[in-house]
């Protein structure tokens, strides 16, 4: 038979790609039915002047998505959609295409040259200058003094974060330094609040340390204040876990009324604070930590991997006065001290400005790849931050999250849902996580949107448009 797919062709991706989901719409659309026999591989090839080779590729994607089946000897036919293929094929593993997938899941800064540029001449400067301290050092636990000092007073001076240098903790990155915190007040058992949606690193820390763990409801600021009132007074718990600042995965950015007014709940029940500020130089300096607000209940933890380069996991605790003798051993049995060359590098960045270059570079970068969003996926709800890593997309009424996640993947697309992020066993919302920093090459970027702006725009394929 004779086949014009060219109306639901698109130029986007890989032309095996684009066949395959011209298929899928012709199918869906009713202009192909159950049991119409395919055009031969040549024909269609001829067609739509492709080769035959791409035509075979297409042919197979389509077999993979279940919308056809190639019988030998007699050519390829569209399906009839029964259940038992739906089913195998929803839990089968598809394989991914030859092509490495663009990564939109990773939280992770863009590192352009000129950041390796830098590292490797800091690099460079330290061999030749270091203190021989920074190699033979294996005290203090806490971190090399002059490292603590320059630290505690660009932590004061730059993010607000109360506290003299014999309040701060060098930490193998802002993972460690929250399970110090969280470790050094919470006990097997014990319960700790958290935003409903929070940073995956929680949950699993929450599974290893054996503590409990509930949500409170949010909003587009972050956790709501009477939500974190009434779930104070009702579970009594041990401490609350908050990232104020681009809350991970939604952007949620307190503002300070709201950080004045959630402060004010955990003052009244004397609850530990734990407060992820991992985020806070991809702001603008304006914002001023929680913990400033209640410095004698508030664990302070940043970092300068998310400004800088992944690799450079330099991490600062701020503990409450008095909880030092808590924290320091927990330290010494989990790592002994943070690495010394690590945060004399950072020392030198923070003391000849390098660190604040960066971080507005950084958020000079992704405000370009937020803006490359909201021209590419405008037409669609998200939500975001200015110069945040990622944006939180809406899904069509048409997808679930999990169809989308495996179309993506089907489509070259690498993308989180929001179940590693939930804290309660309910149904997840139909939102997926977009990462921009992962993908270095701004035009793979800009062909990764692509590909998502048109899965969002279509149906899914048949073989999902089932209940289960």
């Amino acid at each position: 038979m004779t086949i014009d797919l060219t109306p639901y062709l698109t130029d986007t991706g890989p032309k095996y790609l684009a066949i395959a989901r011209a298929l899928s719409e012709a199918i869906r659309l009713g202009e192909l039915t159950p049991g119409t026999r395919l055009p031969p591989h040549r024909q269609l090839a001829e067609n739509l002047a492709v080769s035959v080779q791409t035509v075979s590729r297409a042919y197979a994607q389509a077999e993979k998505m279940g919308l056809v089946q190639a019988r030998v000897g007699s050519g390829t036919w569209v399906n009839a959609l029964d259940d038992a293929r739906e089913s195998a094929y929803l839990r089968g593993h598809e394989p991914r295409h030859e092509s490495a997938l663009i990564d939109l899941s990773i939280a992770h800064p863009v590192c352009p040259p000129g950041h390796h540029l830098r590292f490797r001449q800091a690099l460079m400067e330290l061999a030749d200058h270091a203190s021989p301290d920074v190699i033979t050092a294996c005290r203090p636990i806490a971190g090399l003094p002059h490292q603590r000092e320059r630290a505690s007073a660009w932590l004061q001076s730059r993010l607000g974060v109360p506290g003299e240098m014999d309040d701060r903790i060098l930490c193998n990155g802002a993972a460690h330094g929250l399970m110090l915190a969280i470790a050094s007040v919470v006990q097997h058992g014990d319960l700790v609040l958290t935003e409903a949606l929070t940073d995956h690193g929680l949950v699993a820390l929450s599974r290893t340390l054996g503590f409990q763990l509930r949500g409170v409801a949010i909003d587009s600021e972050g956790i709501i204040p009477e939500a974190l009132e009434s779930a104070c007074h009702r579970f009594k718990p041990r401490a609350v876990y908050l990232t104020p600042t681009q809350l991970n995965p939604t952007g949620a950015t307190m503002s300070e009324a709201r950080r004045d007014a959630v402060a004010e709940v955990l003052a009244r029940h004397r609850v530990w604070l734990i407060e992820d500020d991992v985020h806070a130089l991809l702001e603008a300096p304006s914002l001023t930590s929680l913990t400033a607000r209640i410095p004698q209940l508030g664990f302070h933890v940043t970092s300068m991997t998310k400004i800088t380069v992944p690799g450079l996991r330099a991490g600062y605790l701020t503990v409450p006065r008095g909880q030092l003798h808590h924290v320091l051993p927990r330290m010494r049995a989990t790592t002994w001290m943070a690495t010394p060359l690590i945060f004399e590098l950072a020392d030198r960045w923070i003391a000849d400005g390098s660190i604040e270059t960066m971080a507005a570079e950084q958020r000079e970068l992704l405000g370009e790849r937020q803006k490359l969003v909201s021209r590419l996926l405008g037409h669609h709800a998200f939500t975001s931050r200015p110069t945040s890593l990622h944006v939180w997309v809406t899904l069509p009424d048409a997808w679930r999250a999990e169809e989308m996640q495996q179309q993506a993947e089907q489509e070259g697309l690498a993308i989180t849902t929001a179940v590693p992020f939930m804290v309660e066993q309910t149904p997840p919302p139909r939102r997926i996580r977009v990462s921009l920093g992962a993908e270095q090459d701004l035009q793979r970027l800009e062909e990764g949107l692509k590909r998502l702006a048109i899965l969002l725009d279509e149906s899914p394929p048949p073989m999902m448009q089932i209940i289960y």
